[in-house]
C-alpha cells in the first residue's frame, strides 16, 4: 500500500471537504478550515507509509495464523498449550520489528 493524499487529508483535516483527482487537490470546499500545506501533507503521507511498513509483520501473521475453526480444533485436541505452540511458530516466523 502506498499512502495517498486522501489518507493524509483525512487525518490532518477530518472535518474538511475537498476533492482530489490524480493525487492532487482539485477543490478545497471548507472555507472555515485551513488547507494543509504541501509540506504538511507530504510529511503525513511519509508518516503513514512508515507506519504501514513497520506493521508488515502483523499482515504476514494474519495470513499465516490458522483459521478460528482450526484454532478451536487445536484447543480441543491439544489444549490451549497446543494452540499456543502453533501460534508461536507464526510469531517466530514473523517477529515484531
Amino acid at each position: 500500500m502506498s499512502s495517498n493524499i486522501s489518507d493524509a487529508l483525512n487525518i490532518l483535516t477530518p472535518d474538511a471537504r475537498w476533492v482530489v483527482h490524480n493525487d492532487t487537490i482539485v477543490e478545497w470546499n471548507s472555507s472555515d478550515i485551513t488547507q494543509p500545506t504541501e509540506e504538511e501533507i507530504n510529511t503525513e503521507m511519509a508518516r503513514l507509509q512508515a507506519e504501514y511498513d513497520a506493521n508488515k509483520y502483523q499482515r504476514d501473521r494474519a495470513e499465516s495464523y490458522p483459521s478460528w475453526q482450526e484454532q478451536m480444533d487445536l484447543i480441543y485436541h491439544s489444549g490451549v498449550a497446543g494452540l499456543k505452540a502453533e501460534l508461536k511458530k507464526t510469531k517466530d516466523k514473523y517477529p515484531k520489528g
